[in-house]
């Protein structure tokens, strides 16, 4: 496999977070990474080697325009990633974005439109299908240890947010529901083979977080898929228990109970 070049858009938790994993990959070389500030950027490329940066309010055009850049890694505030996007795929630009895609129906199907007509590479950064726990997971699946599986119900809960954008819904385009929820709903729609929703409930309202917040912090989400199957999803900025990430997966025949944060290995019942 040839070196692939990546640009960074956003010098913040997010991005160290990313580089952590991409030093891991032999493959993957970032060349420049781009932020609102000069600090920021020059900082941030000082501590991960990373011969250039840009800031300011041209920094994301600036390296989407860079010839040798094939790959944009978007890791800034949710109101950004539209422009980013598309930015990077006018350029020819392969993109990988941080979830939320979009805060919008609109703004997601937008930046779909704007890859897929030149034709490069995308994909929202889903982290949780590939947890280990996870992935042994959907392998006992696949092996029909568990029989047809029909629910699969998660929990990811914590404190709050460490950055201001995230409590603002303009900019963020929402709540905890936004934030957290896409992982449980990616994970259950990955133990169900990929099948398609077709209906969404979510409840959520403001508990504990009013003076900071005017969107939902804390939520239950229920998707049924085509073929009957349910996910459901509790998400929270409140818990003051650390991280908890759990995920349930049920089937006619067994079941797997995992606890990603606090234990190790999977309870199987077969």
């Amino acid at each position: 496999m040839k070196q692939l070049k990546l640009g960074l858009l956003g010098a913040g938790f997010l991005q160290d977070f990313h580089m952590q994993a991409y030093r891991e990959i032999p493959e993957a070389k970032i060349v420049a990474v781009a932020s609102r500030t000069r600090e920021s950027a020059s900082s941030f490329a000082s501590k991960w080697g990373i011969e250039r940066f840009f800031h300011g309010e041209e920094a994301i055009q600036e390296l989407c325009e860079c010839k040798d850049i094939d790959a944009v890694s978007i890791g800034i505030p949710n109101h950004l990633h539209q422009e980013a996007a598309i930015l990077a795929a006018e350029n020819s630009k392969h993109v990988i974005c941080e979830k939320p895609l979009g805060r919008t129906a609109k703004e997601a199907r937008s930046m779909l439109d704007a890859v897929q007509k030149a034709g490069v590479i995308h994909c929202y950064a889903e982290n949780q299908v590939f947890f280990p726990l996870h992935t042994h997971a959907f392998k006992l699946i696949q092996e029909e240890a568990l029989g047809d599986v029909y629910w699969v119900r998660s929990r990811e809960a914590h404190g709050g947010p460490h950055a201001d954008h995230f409590w603002d819904i303009n900019r963020a385009g929402g709540g905890v529901g936004m934030d957290m929820g896409c992982h449980s709903i990616e994970v259950a729609r990955k133990a169900f083979g990929n099948d398609a929703p077709v209906e969404v409930l979510m409840w959520g309202d403001t508990l504990v977080h009013g003076e900071r917040t005017s969107g939902e912090d804390n939520c239950i989400i229920l998707v049924r898929y085509k073929h009957g199957q349910m996910g459901q999803a509790e998400n929270s900025w409140s818990t003051r228990a650390g991280l908890d990430l759990r995920t349930e997966i049920h089937g006619k025949a067994g079941a797997i109970f995992m606890d990603n944060t606090r234990e190790t290995g999977l309870k199987v019942f077969t």
